[in-house]
């Protein structure tokens, strides 16, 4: 075996034990703040319950989208957990990718075969203002979701792309850094998780407000209250006509 590969050898295992051991001495640390990684998983668990809702009002096709959706946000909160936070934040993005496809293509089932033929392609833009221009949006700023999902998702782009130094992960230019327990980073996502789900709940709210009146679909409405704030639930009840609580 040459010298180069003798070194690669070493170099991978050396790696391999050093990464596995930082991975464990972080999520042990991060895991001391289980509190918040709750909180989260309860926010997740309104996707769930819209999952569970819209099986039968959507076609299987389009509601794919949304599982795809719902897996984005539990591999985001899965990262957080083990301090990868650049890779946390692009898995936020995608969550409001696959539930903005989901929206757009329940409505447009040609266009949805043609994109499965590879024969239809938006731009990502056209999907926000699709939903911008949509009949049922409700458009009072405290529960109007579209403007800050747009702002989210060129806030998270900048993580995607690299285009904002805040989202590193290395800061010293010698070292690359796979996880990090630092506090800061954590705070930065966990608001733009708390924000991104929040909203993509009252965007599902606007579209489906009519089928969530009066006593329909309780343990839907209770599973939003775990994501609303409760400041909002009298804008809810006035402009969408659906009572949520705080279980």
């Amino acid at each position: 075996m040459s010298l180069l590969l003798n070194e690669t050898e070493a170099n991978f295992k050396r790696f391999d034990n050093d990464w596995r051991a930082d991975l464990t001495a972080v999520s042990v640390e991060l895991a001391k703040d289980s509190a918040i990684y709750l909180t989260s998983y309860r926010r997740i668990a309104s996707l769930q319950a819209w999952r569970s809702f819209l099986e039968t009002r959507i076609s299987d096709a389009s509601l794919a989208f949304f599982l795809e959706a719902q897996n984005d946000a539990l591999t985001s909160h899965v990262f957080a957990n083990l301090g990868s936070w650049r890779s946390a934040l692009k898995a936020l993005r995608g969550s409001i990718d696959n539930v903005l496809f989901c929206l757009y293509y329940k409505d447009h089932p040609i266009e949805l075969r043609l994109w499965h033929e590879g024969e239809h392609k938006l731009a990502f833009a056209e999907h926000f203002t699709y939903l911008e221009n949509h009949p049922d949006r409700i458009i009072v700023p405290q529960i109007d979701a579209m403007p800050t999902l747009r702002e989210e998702y060129a806030t998270l782009s900048k993580a995607v792309h690299a285009s904002s130094k805040c989202f590193r992960m290395t800061n010293d230019i010698k070292e690359t850094q796979l996880w990090s327990d630092a506090v800061e980073q954590r705070g930065k996502w966990q608001t733009r998780e708390q924000v991104v789900i929040t909203h993509i709940n009252y965007c599902l709210l606007a579209l489906f407000r009519r089928e969530l009146e009066g006593a329909a679909a309780p343990a839907l409405r209770d599973a939003i209250g775990l994501v609303v704030p409760s400041s909002r639930f009298a804008d809810i009840k006035n402009h969408m006509k659906v009572i949520i609580r705080r279980p």
